[in-house]
């Protein structure tokens, strides 16, 4: 009997053993692979269905799972690719080779949300970055069948990291940082005022809606900056390849301080300083200018950059490139041009059947950093129908800012009876801005400055939306401002904060930095 206990003890103790032993290993899994909670799905309220997008990159061969919370109540998993479905909503990779990319697609009915607060997707996260972008169905609901639906690479509170050029690798990111310090909630552009479209008076009130976010985004306030330290520095002979961005004042302005537009570079003297543009540069410009011995700075947008360098990586390792975009756009030349040979510029959802590749030929897609959200998603759905196996950049070639402003106007305009977009006509994506108002059945006009206004187009206008483009000055947003808030016009500013923007932090061109520390060097 005695033994017969000690037996049944010693059975325990292993028991008991086995259970710590186990229940270390599940700490020390849960440390490496730490759970944590990601972001809200948003949706845009216009359409039904909406896709979202979960782009996982892992440097590691480890491991990964993915658990969603509350999509069996309000939806399904749309298509599941390369990794294994199991119960409870979990996904298990496992054994996965370095830098593989896999997406995870949702579609949730929208009519069947009661609470979309409890919407979200929870990942285990080990060494890997992760985005959720919230797109539309590309044309498959009534809404989109018949208009326009969003763009694929739409992002969910924009919470994505954005490459650097001063270390431009196809994948090095850099953490963003918030928008200028605003006040009472206003965000990116330092608005004071605490209003909010919760907050509507009565349905008889004249509203302006000023949009939020607007105005600058990071890569043409970078390329000014880059123009007027080198005219600070260096004070005369600086000459800009193309117009460092497309706003007529904002160029008008550099010109008056010193800087020389060119457009050939024939019209600039040898050993000259040359700027250039945010749009981006082909490589046989480059070689020219070395050949001139210019001493070249390259204010180029690092996400433009970030395209180029998808293009050339890419072109070299066999793929044909469909490059999406306005094949007269000077930001399109560029990069078409950094692989001439073997891209296709395709600039609408009919040019896509011209396209004649053969089904093991290798495909990758960009796109001009400043389209339309909701014609891009067109083309690419276009594209991935005819291609299924057609890669393109796994955080999406438009940039944040484009995405951002068309998403946060998308928000108001069907409620404003027309929508003024600030900005120059030669700005892609001030029309883009005019056009997303418009299919969405807002009357929607483009202007440069308040004395363009033609005031009699506000005759029975009750609420406004108002914008600007990614290459406009606030100071010129805030004159409609103070004319419309005021005698005879008396609107009542309300500031509509429709996606929080998270602004990247860049630094000047490396050439630059280096040519005013040598500078200052000299001087003392």
């Amino acid at each position: 009997m005695y033994d017969s206990i000690l037996i049944f003890l010693k059975q325990i103790n292993i028991i008991r053993s086995l259970f710590l032993n186990c229940l270390v290993i599940y700490f020390i899994y849960l440390f490496f692979f730490t759970l944590v909670k990601g972001k809200k799905i948003e949706y845009d309220s216009f359409h039904n269905p909406m896709y979202g997008m979960l782009n996982v990159r892992s440097n590691f061969s480890i491991p990964t799972i993915i658990k969603w919370k509350n999509i069996k109540k309000y939806g399904f998993i749309h298509k599941t690719e390369n990794y294994n479905y199991q119960k409870n909503n979990k996904f298990n990779i496992f054994k996965r080779p370095n830098n593989y990319t896999i997406n995870y697609k949702l579609k949730v009915n929208l009519f069947k949300i009661k609470n979309n607060k409890d919407i979200y997707f929870l990942s285990v996260n080990g060494n890997i970055n992760q985005k959720l972008n919230d797109t539309n169905c590309g044309g498959g609901c009534n809404m989109c069948s018949s208009q326009v639906s969003k763009q694929n690479g739409a992002k969910a509170n924009d919470n994505t990291n954005y490459s650097d050029t001063n270390g431009a690798k196809a994948n090095g990111d850099t953490n963003g940082a918030k928008a200028n310090g605003d006040t009472n909630g206003a965000k990116a552009n330092g608005d004071t005022n605490d209003s909010d479209t919760s907050g509507d008076s009565t349905s008889g009130d004249k509203i302006l809606y000023l949009v939020n976010p607007r105005g600058f985004c990071k890569g043409v306030s970078r390329a000014i900056e880059t123009v007027e330290e080198c005219l600070k520095t260096f004070k005369t002979n600086i000459y800009v390849k193309h117009k460092i961005v497309h706003n007529d004042i904002v160029c008008k302005d550099l010109e008056n301080k010193g800087a020389i537009f060119i457009e050939d570079l024939n019209e600039v003297p040898d050993g000259s300083i040359l700027i250039y543009s945010a749009h981006g540069i082909s490589p046989q410009i480059k070689e020219l200018a070395k050949k001139k011995k210019l001493i070249e700075i390259d204010a180029t947008c690092p996400l433009v950059n970030k395209v180029h360098v998808y293009v050339k990586m890419k072109a070299k390792e066999g793929y044909k490139i469909i490059l999406i975009g306005y094949k007269n756009h000077v930001e399109v030349i560029g990069t078409y041009n950094e692989a001439p040979d073997c891209t296709y510029i395709v600039e609408n959802v009919e040019q896509v059947n011209n396209l004649n590749f053969t089904e093991n030929q290798k495909l990758f897609c960009v796109t001009q950093t400043t389209l339309s959200v909701d014609d891009c998603a067109l083309i690419l759905n276009k594209l991935k129908e005819k291609y299924p196996n057609i890669e393109t950049i796994p955080s999406g070639s438009i940039c944040y800012a484009t995405t951002n402003r068309q998403r946060a106007l998308n928000k108001i305009c069907t409620e404003c009876d027309i929508t003024i977009v600030v900005g120059s006509q030669s700005s892609s994506n001030a029309k883009k801005l005019v056009y997303s108002s418009q299919i969405r059945n807002t009357d929607a006009i483009l202007i440069n400055t308040i004395n363009d206004l033609d005031f009699s187009i506000l005759k029975n206008v009750k609420k406004i939306a108002l914008t600007s483009a990614a290459s406009t000055p606030d100071e010129l947003t805030q004159q409609f401002v103070k004319v419309l808030t005021n005698p005879p016009y008396n609107y009542k500013l309300n500031i509509f904060n429709g996606v929080e923007e998270i602004v990247p932090k860049w630094k000047l061109p490396k050439e630059l930095i280096n040519m005013i520390k040598q500078k200052k060097e000299e001087q003392t």
